[in-house]
């Protein structure tokens, strides 16, 4: 039932069992239009506290919901339990308004068919509608009979909307009952957005008045509704609400259950990474971008953070479950230190399959196989080679590395080079599985440039940790050589590498910024209006901000070496390892601006066509499915 786009679902936030978009009127109208657009049928619910605890209390009813395209948050107290995970909403998308802002920006050629209410109902609706949008285009309206209808009478319903042409289908049979009838008929057609939109047909209408703003704002629109009609509503808000609330507190304290029967998904556990929301490093990347995703197609998700440094107000964050535990934040026992009281968390909780990142947490990995978990360890690159580690560190290192494969059940790799490399060296060949990147081809204006003093196009940017292996006063020789007119921007932040970061700003001159760590829109500003994404160092494995680059068409100026060619193909423009090198190809593209435009936007099409999140997220289910298989079938040996 899903349709696919360039753009992709927005996030999902768990509330009470059901995966709820993050979305406001103007992105769900925009998702809306992506559909539509699609040329597929697509679903679309207006989902509020009773709809999402039907879905709790009726596993059929929950997987027919689990298929739509986009399920929106109608009530307040949907936007208070999403925005506790991070969502970040000021405002729910309520039904009726959705409908009416949908009626009034969509002009032919689209067309639009209203499916359920009175014939009178139906007449006024159609009257408002024309005077939202006096060049809309009201393809039908059907008012069905009461009672049960057969496949006879599906058929036909079928048939008039789909010789009607519409490609907006507004459902309006009550909570439940529409998104049943969505699920089922779906099916039957070739084309048209479908939306369970409840009573929005009286309300447009004028049939019953709209709730006080005041009441709305404050989650008691159910309230009014209850006053219109006391006799026929008392028992529905008595039952759903307070499951409601009963279901919340449940979650909020034991966490979501696992599902029953054929609806039950695997339970993911994320460890080794500093977590969730990614501010930090590539693994923190992959564990959000993964770990959403997985969360949005049902499966629970659950992410260890680390105290200090990265906890995040209450116990969901995008779908996500997260269990903060303290660490001992030294630059050698901050990741394994946390990694190992994880590991005895998670062995307690009983997940079904462990996701370790790291190869520095692989002597952990040994422990969990040994107690019968499915694990899963991403090893990324060389990590040893790095210089900041001290030779017990890179012994532990290159140590972790030979047991990967003992360690775990499934060994990952992000590039081919550490394929090729795991291969020639350990005799172990890890699973190739890229990391993914979201498209970003939609303009972010924060103001980030203007408190930078940046002009669009006018600067080049680095984006890193300020580490020596990511080798920004690479960059900075080769500027200083560089007489043209672009600034150069310095965006990120070092830990533990203090002398390295006054290196950095001895070798600087007064056009290079420091902006410090960047992230959210932000980093999106600054990253959309550079002239040229400078990536100086060569590293064995795929790196995240490099992708994230290439999603937002940015043209990127790389250092040659195979991993990286691997990633960008013919997509960006190489220089060979050399400060002249470097200062040369500055030199060349900063005259060049058409040049760079070009440059980005072939990277973003390889971006689109390589690594896309959602085919990654489809081959990290084939893997977890295979373990989550073969620990069902030991478990029955045994």
């Amino acid at each position: 039932m899903k349709a696919e786009s360039a753009a992709g679902s927005p996030p999902a936030f768990d509330v009470i069992g059901t995966g709820v978009h993050a979305v406001t009127y103007d992105t769900a109208i925009a998702r809306i239009l992506e559909l539509a657009a699609s040329g597929k049928p697509a679903a679309v619910s207006a989902c509020n506290t009773h709809i999402v605890t039907l879905a709790r209390m009726d596993p059929t009813f929950r997987e027919a919901l689990s298929a739509f395209d986009l399920v929106v948050p109608d009530g307040y107290p949907l936007i208070w339990r999403m925005n506790a995970a991070g969502a970040g909403l000021a405002d729910r998308v309520y039904g009726p308004y959705l409908m009416r802002e949908m009626l009034r920006r969509t002009p032919r050629p689209w067309k639009h068919f209203f499916f359920g209410g009175t014939p009178e109902c139906l007449a006024r609706l159609s009257a408002t509608a024309a005077g939202l949008n006096p060049a809309i285009d009201i393809a039908g309206t059907f008012s069905p009979p009461f009672g049960t209808w057969n496949e006879n009478d599906e058929d036909g319903f079928a048939k008039a909307i789909a010789a009607s042409g519409a490609d907006f289908v507004w459902i309006a049979l009550g909570g439940g009952r529409q998104e049943r009838w969505i699920s089922k008929n779906l099916a039957r057609h070739k084309k048209g957005v479908f939306f369970a939109v409840g009573d929005a047909f009286e309300l447009l209408a004028g049939g019953r008045p709209f709730a006080p703003g005041w009441m709305q704002r404050h989650g008691l629109t159910w309230l009014y509704r209850l006053a219109q009609e006391p006799r026929r509503l008392w028992g529905r808000y008595f039952t759903f609400n307070s499951r409601f609330l009963l279901y919340s507190l449940r979650d909020a304290l034991l966490g979501p259950p696992k599902p029953a029967g054929r609806a039950r998904k695997p339970r993911i556990a994320f460890l080794g990474s500093r977590g969730v929301p990614a501010r930090y490093s590539g693994f923190e990347t992959v564990v959000e971008g993964l770990g959403l995703r997985l969360a949005a197609r049902g499966y629970a998700v659950t992410v260890y953070n680390r105290f200090p440094g990265h906890s995040v107000p209450g116990r969901l964050y995008r779908g996500m479950r997260i269990v903060v535990l303290p660490t001992i934040p030294t630059k050698n026992l901050d990741t394994i230190s946390h990694t190992a009281l994880s590991a005895l968390h998670a062995a307690v909780v009983r997940y079904d399959v462990i996701y370790l990142c790291g190869v520095g947490n692989a002597i952990i990995g040994i422990f969990l196989k040994a107690a019968g978990f499915p694990v899963i360890i991403n090893v990324d690159g060389a990590d040893f080679r790095r210089s900041k580690w001290g030779s017990f560190a890179r012994l532990w290192l290159r140590t972790g590395e030979r047991l990967a494969a003992p360690a775990s059940d499934v060994v990952i790799a992000d590039n081919r080079e550490i394929v090729a490399r795991y291969k020639r060296e350990h005799g172990v060949e890890p699973v190739y599985l890229s990391y993914g990147t979201v498209i970003r081809d939609q303009p972010v204006e924060t103001g980030e440039l203007a408190r930078l003093g940046l002009a669009p196009r006018g600067y080049f940017l680095f984006v890193s940790r300020l580490t020596p292996e990511n080798r920004a006063d690479f960059l900075l020789r080769a500027y200083a050589r560089y007489r043209g007119p672009h600034r150069l921007v310095i965006c990120g932040s070092t830990t533990y590498e203090h002398a390295h970061l006054a290196e950095l700003h001895a070798l600087a001159d007064e056009r290079v910024i420091f902006a410090g760590g960047r992230y959210g829109d932000p980093y999106l500003e600054l990253s959309q209006n550079a002239l040229l994404f400078v990536m100086p160092a060569t590293i064995e494995a795929t790196r995240l901000v490099l992708l994230d680059q290439m999603g937002m068409g940015a043209a990127i100026l790389y250092n040659d070496c195979p991993a990286t060619r691997e990633v960008v193909g013919d997509a960006a423009e190489p220089f060979a390892d050399s400060v002249e090198a470097l200062a040369a190809k500055l030199d060349e593209l900063g005259a060049d601006p058409a040049r760079c435009l070009t440059t980005g936007l072939r990277a973003r099409e390889r971006a689109r066509e390589l690594y896309d999140w959602e085919a990654v997220t489809d081959r990290y289910e084939s893997l977890i499915a295979g373990l989550a298989k073969a620990q069902s079938g030991s478990a029955s040996k045994s």
